[in-house]
């Protein structure tokens, strides 16, 4: 008798240890499934988004618009997690200058930062946008304006890109 009560209490302890890894493998299968979904659902905003250059304008030797394109199906939002990086030939014999530009709200950004000047329906008439102000929806235009450190040498050919919050880039090339 003492033989069947330790055995029955053997099993008790199997299947309660086995019910626990049950539990636990079910909780761990519905997190991995919650991540697959969410890497899924993000590739999916990254395949919808793009970004089209619409041209360059240089205002001053440091100063420069960058008008872009959403042409894409995805809105873009998080204009303070975008990067904006220039490449240009310094002017005064500075030489070869790579800069990361900060972002800033201000309308007249300082050397080293770059602003959003407007979000329009068509950039070249200055249209303001009417949906959703603030967002870039699909089909919205929008001019960067940045400030470069050292201004740029003249008649040198120099690259912007921007890189919005999904990761999709523009380049665009422009000329001082």
């Amino acid at each position: 008798m003492a033989s069947l009560i330790v055995a029955l209490f053997a099993v008790m302890i199997i299947l309660a240890a086995m019910a626990g890894y049950a539990t636990s493998s079910v909780n761990s299968q519905d997190k991995i499934t919650v991540s697959v979904k969410a890497v899924r659902d993000k590739t999916g905003e990254i395949s919808r988004t793009s970004v089209s250059s619409l041209g360059t304008s240089v205002i001053s030797n440091s100063r420069l618009d960058f008008t872009v394109a959403n042409s894409g199906q995805s809105q873009l939002r998080q204009i303070s997690d975008w990067d904006l990086i220039v490449w240009y030939e310094g002017a005064s014999g500075s030489g070869l200058q790579i800069e990361w530009l900060t972002y800033t709200t201000s309308a007249t950004p300082s050397a080293g930062e770059w602003t959003l000047t407007g979000i329009y329906e068509d950039a070249d008439t200055l249209d303001p946008e009417v949906y959703q102000p603030g967002i870039v929806n699909p089909g919205e235009e929008f001019i960067i304006r940045a400030e470069l450190g050292p201004a740029a040498a003249t008649s040198s050919s120099n690259t912007v890109t921007l890189a919005v919050e999904q990761g999709v880039t523009v380049t665009a090339i422009f000329t001082n």
